[in-house]
């Protein structure tokens, strides 16, 4: 019956995800802008890819630094510049605990694609609140604070049949968390800690492997590898068909892989630190993906549990085994 369920909803969810990248057209010479785009890059790093340059950073994470304390949100203009002006701030909510940000953990949410409201992820960040910990709640691009006016509930744009967009979209959302973290690590945070589900637990992965500022990492149902997102799995139908269309396959995407999937990369965190919950019949980040990457991360903890990608269940499980995983670190009541 579980099965059953999880099968359904995971396929509604699809096939409105697959709706949605429909009026997404590409323009005839597609596939030399990709060309262009990923040779522009073949010689980059992976650092060099994430980093914005260090005038940027040095003003921006001084602000966080002195700005934290007196703000409930924080915005900030991102290192990545996208054509839609609604997306091109950095927001996030703040919820600091008793004893506030220099004495206590940080813990930062990032939902995941086409979430509808954020009351979901405040329960969870008033549980982290009672638990000694602050909260952050990061808004992706286009979720939110950084939707068009004209959406009423999400834009589909974060990720779409032009994978430049969807590229230079990731690159916006990692930078954004990066130089966040960065400002809580310059105001002295003893501890930061992050908890992605999907899309959020890919831009959490690529941020991670930058630099050794995570100290725990609560990654559910993440995407891990984007090849088998955009051309395995049938939540990329509707991409793939527009890409294959202009006689664009995988193997033209394959060179940009060491610098956008998750897969290649290795978060700066001890295996110890790391927590990945899957579900046992998700289509989109299946359970043999998720088992290859604890293997390469040395990853110590890994829950596969009987729900497919589309659930609300593994949300409280997540805050469950982390519990469970990090005793110490959660043991506080701070009522």
């Amino acid at each position: 019956m579980k099965s059953f369920l999880s099968h359904l909803v995971d396929g509604i969810s699809i096939c409105i995800f697959n709706l949605l990248q429909k009026p997404y057209g590409l323009p005839p010479n597609f596939p030399s802008q990709l060309c262009s785009y990923i040779d522009s890059w073949r010689e980059a790093s992976f650092k060099e890819y994430y980093n914005p340059d260090s005038r940027y950073e040095n003003k921006i994470t001084s602000y966080i630094a002195n700005a934290i304390h007196r703000q409930d949100q924080l915005t900030f203009p991102s290192f990545v510049r996208s054509p839609h002006s609604f997306s091109n701030y950095a927001t996030f909510e703040l919820f600091p605990s008793k004893k506030g940000w220099h004495q206590a953990p940080t813990m930062i949410l990032l939902h995941g694609l086409l979430s509808l409201s954020l009351k979901g992820y405040i329960k969870w960040v008033r549980w982290l609140n009672n638990k000694g910990w602050n909260g952050v709640i990061m808004h992706l691009p286009y979720h939110f604070q950084r939707k068009p006016a004209s959406f009423s509930l999400f834009s589909p744009s974060c990720v779409q049949p032009n994978i430049i967009h969807t590229m230079e979209t990731l690159r916006q959302s990692v930078i954004d968390l990066y130089i966040f973290t960065k400002g809580l690590y310059l105001m002295g945070s003893p501890m930061i800690g992050a908890w992605g589900i999907s899309y959020g637990g890919w831009t959490i992965t690529q941020a991670a492997s930058l630099e050794k500022t995570f100290h725990k990492l609560i990654l559910v149902e993440p995407l891990l590898n984007i090849q088998h997102v955009i051309w395995g799995s049938p939540i990329g139908k509707e991409i793939r068909r527009k890409l294959k269309r202009l006689g664009i396959s995988h193997s033209e995407t394959e060179p940009h892989l060491r610098l956008a999937c998750p897969s290649f990369s290795i978060p700066k965190v001890r295996g110890d630190n790391i927590l990945i919950v899957g579900g046992q019949f998700d289509p989109i980040s299946p359970p043999w993906i998720l088992k290859k990457i604890q293997e390469k991360w040395e990853a110590k903890h890994l829950y596969i549990l009987p729900v497919g990608h589309l659930n609300y269940s593994l949300t409280p499980e997540s805050f469950k085994l982390a519990s469970k995983c990090w005793k110490d670190d959660f043991s506080i009541d701070d009522h």
